[in-house]
């Protein structure tokens, strides 16, 4: 059966529009194979991911690592988005941007942990 690539880091036109940006979307554990209607789910329940601006995915780069697991590296990313946050340098509206990117990326954890599962089985 065909399985779609889900790509955790969506809206592809916003996060392909800085190489920054493309690199941590192309992370190979972010992008889960599942079924469409599986991929639907997901996107009918879960916003994009807000694009962070060009100094905050210069320090999210800095300390991002790819996980084994998607999950992993979902918490990894978001761990990183939030240690750029807390920048000296950040604005309020970066730290707020960030925060909304760590939950649209974590609201996609159950969908995520549900695809996974069912693929042990």
């Amino acid at each position: 059966m065909y399985k779609d690539g889900h790509h955790i880091i969506h809206n592809r036109m916003e996060w392909s529009l800085r190489p920054e940006a493309k690199l941590i979307r192309d992370t190979p554990s972010l992008i889960v194979r599942m079924d469409r209607s599986d991929h639907d789910e997901i996107h009918r329940y879960c916003p994009p991911v807000p694009l962070l601006g060009y100094h905050a995915l210069i320090r999210t780069l800095q300390t991002f690592e790819q996980g084994e697991t998607p999950l992993k590296t979902m918490d990894n990313l978001m761990y990183s988005i939030e240690i750029a946050s807390k920048h000296p340098k950040a604005h309020e509206i970066e730290k707020q941007l960030a925060n909304l990117a760590i939950w649209a990326i974590d609201l996609q954890r159950p969908f995520i942990a549900g695809v996974l599962q069912n693929e042990r089985k």
